[in-house]
């Protein structure tokens, strides 16, 4: 049977995060992918968590989301996972038809997922945004529950060929089912009214993002520039946002830097505008839907090239930060400054990168792997002869 003749796929996403209740790139990510799949005729049933405490349904064209509370009736806080019976109870009261595919994002459904393949033999397709650290505490059971996912969904699909390189070094089996798939972004706000010396940082605020070096280089460029302001977009653990608050009063920069905490998804693409530039200092990156959106926002945009970030961040659309130090990152930022028409190139040539990102292309790639997994599922088993 050709893959044109099978009619469109039916899935389930499972996602912790979808909109609009997004916390960070993986929210964004699962929330656009299902919308331009579901506009490539995709049916989407979307099974996220919620923001209430009572379990909440919802449906539309072609899309239907399950929202499930963290109660005890359907997650499991100690091992950070949601039940596979309670999501199957609900499923089959909501959803009443199996999919053909299960798409997931998050490792809090890893055990749904897999439950519903061995139950129902329906495929899973692993998208996976970043690999767990195998720490203990809470960091034990989500790499218990990566782990599993990596060694049974039927694809596993990464943003990054560096990602990949990563999961080829810690499972190098997984790695051979992995597909290279890059993120998409939307076009948001070109470029109007922004104040040269106003620095945007946007992300989750632990050390591999860099946010501790970029606050002391603020403190280095103050020196000569009185007129330099960062906004941190993000949220953190209590203790280490503390340290982070701690550092800049200890550089007498408090005033410079204005922490707005978590912002909806919506919201920041709407404040890209406002700045100069975006920093990103990341250590350590899966790919890096911030620095793609603001090429697409038409923003200075001040980098690392770490990890997935090399693939489509270069010296020809960003100002590179060749360091992972304060000194480095000062450096960067002032010679973005100073080279006002370079800067003016490099946002013009990163906004005609942006456009090579569409979340229709991406959804297309995606489409075609959940066709062939429907096509295979379809495919009659094989009889072996009696000897």
């Amino acid at each position: 049977m050709s893959l044109t003749k099978l009619r469109s796929p039916s899935v389930w996403v499972m996602t912790k995060e979808y909109g609009p209740a997004i916390i960070g790139g993986l929210g964004t990510v699962a929330t656009e992918l299902t919308k331009a799949l579901k506009d490539s005729n995709v049916k989407t049933d979307v099974i996220t968590a919620s923001v209430h405490r009572a379990f909440r349904f919802t449906r539309g064209s072609r899309t239907a989301i399950l929202r499930l509370p963290f109660s005890n009736r359907f997650y499991r806080g100690k091992r950070l996972t949601f039940r596979p019976h309670s999501i199957r109870r609900i499923t089959a009261r909501y959803l009443h038809r199996k999919p053909d595919v299960i798409h997931v994002h998050s490792l809090e459904f890893a055990q749904a997922a897999l439950f519903f393949k061995r139950k129902y033999r329906i495929p899973v397709v692993y998208t996976c945004h970043s690999l767990v650290s195998k720490r203990g505490g809470r960091h034990t059971f989500r790499s218990k529950n990566q782990g599993k996912l990596l060694r049974r969904s039927n694809r596993i699909i990464v943003p990054s060929l560096w990602l990949k390189q990563q999961l080829r070094k810690r499972y190098p089996a997984a790695a051979r089912r992995a597909i290279v798939i890059p993120h998409g972004v939307k076009s948001v706000s070109s470029r109007s009214g922004s104040k040269r010396y106003r620095l945007l940082f946007v992300g989750r605020l632990f050390k591999e993002k860099g946010i501790e070096s970029l606050i002391r280089s603020v403190s280095l460029l103050s020196v000569k520039n009185r007129q330099v302001r960062l906004t941190v977009i993000g949220k953190g653990s209590r203790k280490y946002s503390k340290r982070l608050k701690s550092i800049a009063r200890k550089k007498g920069i408090s005033s410079k830097i204005r922490w707005r905490g978590f912002v909806p998804h919506k919201k920041v693409q709407r404040l890209y505008k406002a700045y100069g530039a975006v920093v990103v200092p990341s250590r350590k990156e899966s790919f890096c839907l911030v620095a793609l959106e603001a090429m697409a926002s038409g923003i200075a945009l001040v980098t690392t090239r770490a990890g997935g970030l090399k693939e489509f961040v270069n010296r020809d659309n960003a100002q590179i930060i060749t360091g992972m130090n304060s000194k480095a990152i000062a450096r960067a930022i002032q010679a973005m400054w100073d080279n006002p028409q370079r800067t003016l190139k490099r946002i013009r040539k990163g906004k005609l990168v942006a456009k090579r990102y569409s979340w229709r292309r991406t959804a297309a790639r995606y489409k075609s792997v959940f066709i062939r997994l429907q096509k295979n599922k379809r495919r009659p088993l094989k009889r072996v002869k009696a000897r």
